[in-house]
């Protein structure tokens, strides 16, 4: 019999008239997990209750509404408004927060499986509605919240009573798993196993060598600014590409400052999706991953960045991350120990040549083995 899943999560459409909060890297997770229960026979439905951003504070109200992406893969947005201060924005994610626990009073019954993507915002309403339906919670848990940074110790609470009453996980890494599980059943998913083999030529006019850094740019993580910094350390043999969004501006004015300098050249592309995110990065020789050392959440938060690289047959220099050394792809990753310049790029000359052809088929064994893990876990 077909098993009708909910996944609830920060979820947003590129085509909404309106933007709504929602991490593109958790947004593509979310699809490939999807798409992996569709393909094992399930129908899915994502309950997003992201809330207008505040770049459309000019949005009126919306009431929910539900959108079909596929014949088995169905969108139910939250009913939001555009605010323009403090107090209209707190009443906005009350808004869809009730939302949320009505929802899944009314459409949810006892032993059902819902996956939640994991977010101290979405405790309080997913615990209450469980509490009262008796549905089985399968909680994906991408990262310890209170490790990265405290909301507000009240979210800290609600964060470790999650942890408790979930049924069962999706983790990102061994470690979340050896924290977390206590005995529950889980399964290890460190990001999107899709694979982007070579179905179209891709020429590339120079004979350099072409770094990639892609992804978000935040000065206090540290990854794109970390890239660039690396530059006077190599020769003109090698270039860094950098793609993304963020705190472009402090980018671009260091990358200019080094560019003067440096025989190894900068480029910054903007942000990159889609096909031509694909392409860019098949036009790149290697993957740095280089976000700060320093954090307690490196210890159980997986770059998903990294699985990105791999799957387009890229080598990848990344730093010294423990629930990546501990990890099924360990042996495919080059790492530096310091978080100098001097020592990213010393890892960057002496990377491990792994064939391309590799790096894919050990993506696509991932793959197949996560999607059996699924099937046993639903």
């Amino acid at each position: 019999m077909q098993k009708n899943i909910k996944y609830i999560g920060f979820y947003n459409l590129s085509e909404l008239q309106y933007d709504r909060i929602g991490a593109q890297a958790a947004i593509n997770k979310m699809n490939y997990i999807a798409q992996a229960m569709i393909e094992l026979g399930c129908s899915v439905k994502i309950i997003s209750p992201s809330w207008i951003a505040d770049s459309s504070n000019n949005a009126p109200f919306i009431a929910s509404k539900t959108i079909s992406k596929a014949e088995k893969k169905t969108i139910v947005f939250a009913p939001s408004i555009g605010t323009s201060n403090k107090f209209s924005r707190t009443i906005k994610i009350l808004i869809t927060l009730i939302w949320l626990f009505f929802y899944l009073i009314s459409n949810t019954k006892k032993g059902e499986k819902v996956i939640m993507y994991h977010s101290p915002w979405l405790v309080f309403p997913v615990l209450f509605a469980k509490k009262i339906k008796g549905f089985h919670l399968v909680l994906e848990v991408e990262e310890i919240y209170s490790d990265v940074g405290s909301l507000h110790p009240y979210f800290d609470r609600l964060e470790q009573k999650i942890f408790k009453k979930a049924d069962s996980f999706l983790f990102s890494t061994e470690l979340l798993a050896e924290k977390l599980a206590n005995e529950r059943p889980y399964v290890i998913i460190y990001g999107n196993y899709s694979v982007f083999e070579d179905d179209e030529l891709i020429i590339r006019t120079d004979k350099k060598i072409h770094l990639l850094y892609a992804g978000i740019i935040d000065f206090e993580k540290a990854g794109a600014f970390n890239a660039i910094e690396i530059a006077p350390y190599l020769n003109d043999n090698y270039q860094i590409n950098i793609i993304g969004f963020g705190e472009t501006q402090k980018l671009i004015e260091r990358i200019k400052m080094i560019n003067e300098f440096s025989d190894c050249k900068i480029v910054f592309d903007g942000l990159k999706t889609n096909k031509e995110y694909i392409d860019y990065c098949k036009k790149c020789d290697i993957g740095l991953s280089t976000q700060k050392m320093s954090g307690a959440y490196l210890d159980t938060s997986f770059p998903s960045k990294i699985l990105s690289y791999l799957g387009m047959g890229l080598p990848v220099v990344s730093c010294y991350v423990p629930c990546v050394v501990k990890s099924e792809i360990a042996d495919l990753v080059t790492y530096y120990n310091e978080d100098t310049p001097e020592s990213i790029a010393n890892a960057v000359l002496h990377v491990s040549e792994i064939n391309r052809e590799a790096l894919i088929i050990r993506i696509k064994e991932l793959d197949f083995d996560f999607k059996k893990n699924l099937e046993a876990i639903l």
